[in-house]
C-alpha cells in the first residue's frame, strides 16, 4: 500500500484465536504510523473478555472500544420473523432461531455452542477461576433466579459450595463477560447500594429458560410464569443497554417491602420502570419511589397492557428518555 492511495480498511475476525494477536496488532501498528500508512484496523472478537485483556496490556492509547450486544427484539423479528412472545423466552441468539420450534435440541445447542464455550473455555483462558464447578452453580442458580433477589449468603446455600466473597467475585466475572448481572438496590449512600442484596438479571433470557421448568407453550399460559418471563426480558434488555449506553441499572424497595422492578441512573437522573405484563398490578412501590424520588426523576413508565405495551419497549431509545422531564 502506497502513502498517497487512499484510505484502506483492515477487518479481522475472531482475533483473539490468534496466539499473541495483541502484540502482533501493536507491532504493526507502530509501523503503520511511522510510515505514515493510510490504514484503518477494525478487530472482532466474541471473547469480550479475551479482547480487553489484550487491548489493555499491549494496546493502550491505540483503540477504540465499540460494544456490541446481544441481538434485539427488531433484529430477531425482521430476519427470523420471531414473535414478541418468541423473543421474550428464547432470547437474541441468531443461531439458534432455527431450532426454536424444537426446544430440546435449543437447549442442548445452547449449552454445547453457547453457555460451555464461555464458561469452559473463555473465562477459563482469562482468570484464575479455582472452582470451575462453582462458577457454573453460580451461573445456573443467577439465571435460574433472574429478575428476583438473591443474598450472597442464600446463593451460597443453593449452590452448597464457596464462600460469599468467591461467589461474588465469580458473579463480577459474569457481569463482565454479559451473562449475569446482579442489579444493587438504589439509595442514596452509594455504601448501602454497594452492600445491598442483589437481584439477578441474565442479559439474554436465553440464559434463564435454558433451565426453565415450562416450556414455551406452559409458560404462555401460566400467567404468573409469563409475568416472570415478562420481567426477565425487559430487564435484560436494560442490562445490555446500560453497557452500551452508559447508565447505571438498578432496583429499589424499602423497609415496608414497597419495590420499583428497574431504576435507571445516569449523574443525578432517574428512571423509574414498573412491569405489568398483566391487568390490574399492583403499583403501590413504583408509585411510592416516584413520590420519595420526585425531584431526581426525569422519567417514569409502566411496561404492560396498561402502560406502555412490550413491544414498543422494545424499540425505545433509552438515552433519549434520561433528556426528558415529567
Amino acid at each position: 500500500m502506497l502513502n498517497n492511495e487512499p484510505e484502506h480498511l483492515l477487518i479481522i475476525d475472531e482475533i483473539q484465536k490468534i496466539a499473541g494477536w495483541s502484540e502482533i496488532v501493536k507491532k504493526e501498528w507502530d509501523l503503520d504510523t511511522r510510515e505514515k500508512r493510510n490504514l484503518k484496523v477494525i478487530l472482532l472478537g466474541s471473547s469480550r473478555l479475551l479482547i480487553q485483556k489484550g487491548l489493555e496490556e499491549s494496546l493502550t492509547g491505540r483503540f477504540e472500544t465499540l460494544k456490541m450486544g446481544y441481538w434485539e427484539w427488531n433484529e430477531m423479528r425482521d430476519a427470523f420473523g420471531i414473535s414478541m412472545e418468541q423473543f421474550i423466552y428464547f432470547g437474541g441468539f441468531p443461531g439458534l432461531a432455527p431450532y426454536i420450534n424444537d426446544e430440546d435440541r435449543w437447549r442442548r445447542i445452547m449449552e454445547d455452542a453457547i453457555i460451555s464455550p464461555i464458561l469452559n473455555h473463555d473465562i477459563l483462558d482469562i482468570e484464575e477461576i479455582r472452582n470451575p464447578s462453582l462458577l457454573r452453580q453460580v451461573f445456573e442458580t443467577g439465571s435460574i433466579y433472574s429478575a428476583q433477589e438473591l443474598s450472597l449468603t442464600k446463593m451460597q446455600g443453593v449452590v452448597n459450595s464457596g464462600t460469599v466473597p468467591t461467589i461474588s467475585s465469580y458473579l463480577k466475572i459474569l457481569d463482565e463477560t454479559m451473562l449475569i448481572k446482579p442489579i444493587q438496590k438504589y439509595d442514596n449512600s452509594a455504601i448501602k447500594t454497594k452492600n445491598s442484596i442483589p437481584k439477578m438479571q441474565v442479559y439474554n433470557n436465553a440464559f434463564r429458560n435454558c433451565y426453565c421448568q415450562h416450556t414455551f407453550e406452559e409458560a404462555l399460559l401460566n400467567k404468573t410464569e409469563w409475568g416472570r418471563q415478562v420481567e426477565s426480558a425487559v430487564g435484560a434488555y436494560l442490562a445490555g443497554r446500560a453497557v452500551l449506553d452508559g447508565f447505571q441499572l438498578l432496583y429499589w424497595r424499602d423497609e415496608k417491602k414497597n419495590e420499583c422492578d428497574y431504576v435507571l441512573k445516569k449523574g443525578e437522573r432517574l428512571i423509574a420502570i414498573e412491569v405489568k405484563s398483566g391487568h390490574a398490578g399492583n403499583i403501590d412501590g413504583y408509585l411510592a419511589f416516584r413520590k420519595k424520588f420526585e425531584k431526581d426523576i426525569v422519567n417514569s413508565f409502566i411496561v404492560g397492557p396498561e402502560g406502555l405495551p412490550v413491544e414498543d419497549f422494545f424499540r425505545i431509545n433509552i438515552p433519549s428518555l434520561f433528556r426528558m422531564t415529567l
